[in-house]
């Protein structure tokens, strides 16, 4: 059955939308899912890219897939008595691309929630933690391994060893501490 004009118009139109959306969800890795949520900045690239694979190959391909299918779909549907635009909008209806699975959705959810609850200022406090437990633990274990190797005879004759121990030990503290800091601030984000 042949179409009217407007309605291939539209059929053309909602299947290069619609076969995008098919394609990006198949070829995007799950970085770039993750990267894609992630500011204005990608949204732009995005849309420099999207250019590029409107005029792929592949692309044109979906794009005629889904022109063919969506016409033999309303095709079926003309026959059992619909109106040419009343099966256009049913076909675009049940063609349009939606990604159902629970992990995505989940996914989506939880994105969502991440950005919505997400503070600058608390990233920003974990880091001056553990900044600042670093430097004290660094400085208190140089400090420590210098004074228990001797001092500054022993040092140059092999009290280096003990400072340098003093100051691993001393990182491994700060560390420790920065990460109480961060759990105590993420629960209680939390509670």
């Amino acid at each position: 059955m042949s179409f009217s004009h407007e309605i291939k118009r539209k059929i053309n139109q909602f299947a290069k939308e619609q076969s995008q959306h098919y394609l990006d969800e198949a070829e995007m890795t799950y970085m770039e899912k993750l990267r894609r949520k992630t500011g204005q900045t990608k949204n732009k690239i995005m849309a420099k890219l999207a250019k590029f694979k409107n005029r792929s190959e592949t692309s044109l391909e979906a794009q005629n897939d889904m022109i063919l299918y969506m016409s033999d779909y309303m095709n079926d549907l003309i026959a059992e008595g619909f109106s040419e635009q009343e099966a256009f909008e049913r076909a675009k209806k049940e063609l349009m691309f939606r990604s159902e699975t629970a992990k995505a959705a989940d996914l989506q959810k939880r994105f969502v929630e991440y950005y919505v609850n997400r503070d600058p200022a608390d990233y920003e406090a974990i880091g001056l933690f553990y900044a600042g437990f670093m430097f004290f633990g660094l400085s208190i274990g140089a400090l420590v391994g210098f004074l228990g190797s001797g001092g500054r005879a022993a040092f140059l004759s092999g009290g280096w060893i003990d400072t340098l121990i003093g100051v691993t030990v001393g990182v491994i503290i700060g560390l420790g501490l920065g990460l109480i800091s961060n759990a105590m601030i993420a629960l209680k984000k939390k509670g």
